[in-house]
């Protein structure tokens, strides 16, 4: 009898292979993260020295939440790099759970950039 493997229940992973996946996928997302923020930063310097408050502010809103899901990023990295270190079930439910809250992020962070650049 064929094994189904496309209805896998919760949790069957192989440790081993998901916390370095994790490792390498949040750094690259980071990166893309600090591209995210060079752009609203570039945008937000366009603007004349005496321009308005409000006229930036929604430059300045996204950046601060590209900053915060680059941070949660450098988290992400962190945790599993502590797991490479000493493997713990902790660290590693910790790290995936990082992982899918700075994707959430990261598709976050696109999206208000591309409003605040493009939108404008």
């Amino acid at each position: 009898m064929a094994t189904v493997t496309a209805f896998r229940g919760l949790g069957y992973f192989c440790e081993v292979e998901v916390v370095p996946a994790i490792f390498g996928a949040a750094a690259g997302l980071a990166g893309l993260l600090l591209v995210f923020l060079g752009v609203s930063i570039s945008t937000f310097q366009s603007f004349a020295g005496d321009a308005p408050r409000a006229a930036t502010a929604r430059f300045r809103r996204a950046g601060g939440w590209i900053l915060g899901a680059f941070l949660l990023g450098l988290v992400t990295v962190a945790v599993s790099f502590a797991w490479l270190l000493s493997p713990h079930r902790a660290l590693r439910d910790l790290a995936a759970v990082l992982f899918a809250v700075e994707l959430a992020a990261t598709a976050s962070a696109a999206v208000t950039t591309a409003r605040a650049v493009l939108w404008r």
